[in-house]
């Protein structure tokens, strides 16, 4: 079965971590299909008196060196996909007007586009961090959304194997759900497992999660027996990822905020690890 991930892309060369990290995790690329995504800037508005045959000339151009300046994204990380071993008939590109922020754009399109995954790298995380550190009121934030995000602060080829975190809740559960679809595919990637030790059941949240994981298709050689947090579940998930090397570190973040990023990076763990983990890529799901 096809992965398909949604990769924001930008002019900006850090961009394409998230295509790069795509690239390193996936050892077999045949099945893997990539929408590379490029938010179009919107020209400054010409309202009322200031509008005129010159200002007009001047916003369609401005349009048209925005166009191009994202289609030259598009191409550069088509190019570098290509080089990376995927097919070209696997790797579309979409570049859209936006009429939200970039940050809203990437969400609207990994909505509708029914994407196994949302891919972003460092430029995006910038973004991201702007919205985390805001508050949004438009009913595009207020929504809950359905698709796990990977952000990529940077791509290392030697990296291998995912760091899963539960902490019971059911957002951690289709965390498991989608770490197993994922690497049940590739099987080159071992999951260890980490249970917050807040929690009085861990033998069911690990015997759910191995069925979860095994119900993928993963090897149960590749499943390494559970680790249990300390006090500072952040910590030692950071000191893990240096000794262990992991490629990526999954949880599941629940909420009740109105907030799309308060809801996103609820909590000490996920918002610790998203302001400090720079070497593997962190996976969310809502």
């Amino acid at each position: 079965m096809d992965r398909h991930f949604l990769i924001a892309v930008s002019e900006k060369k850090s961009a394409l971590f998230g295509v790069q990290f795509v690239a390193n995790f996936f050892s077999d690329k045949k099945n893997i299909k990539s929408t590379l995504f490029y938010s179009l800037a919107k020209p400054p508005a010409v309202w009322g008196k200031e509008r005129n045959f010159e200002t007009d000339r001047r916003q369609k151009e401005q349009e048209k060196k925005a166009a191009a300046i994202g289609e030259k994204a598009l191409s550069d990380a088509r190019k570098e996909f290509a080089s990376l071993g995927f097919s070209p008939d696997n790797i579309f590109s979409k570049l859209k007007k936006r009429e939200f922020s970039t940050v809203g754009e990437i969400i609207q399109e990994g909505e509708k586009g029914n994407y196994d995954a949302v891919v972003v790298g460092r430029r995006g995380l910038s973004m991201l961090q702007e919205a985390f550190e805001q508050s949004f009121s438009t009913d595009l934030f207020n929504q809950s959304f359905t698709f796990p995000v990977w952000l990529c602060q940077s791509s290392h080829s030697d990296r291998k194997n995912v760091l899963l975190y539960l902490d019971g809740s059911e957002t951690s559960f289709r965390m498991a759900d989608h770490v197993g679809f994922v690497v049940g595919l590739e099987k080159q990637h071992r999951v260890d497992i980490l249970i917050s030790q807040e929690m009085t059941d861990a033998n069911s949240i690990l015997k759910k999660s191995r069925e979860i994981l095994l119900g993928h298709g993963v090897p149960e050689e590749l499943i390494r027996n559970p680790l249990s947090s300390s006090s500072d579940a952040a910590k030692e998930i950071l000191d893990a990822v240096d000794k262990e090397q992991y490629a990526a570190v999954a949880l599941g973040r629940s909420g009740k905020e109105k907030n799309l990023f308060m809801r996103l990076f609820k909590g000490p763990v996920c918002s610790t690890l998203f302001k400090e983990l720079k070497d593997a890529a962190l996976w969310i799901c809502y």
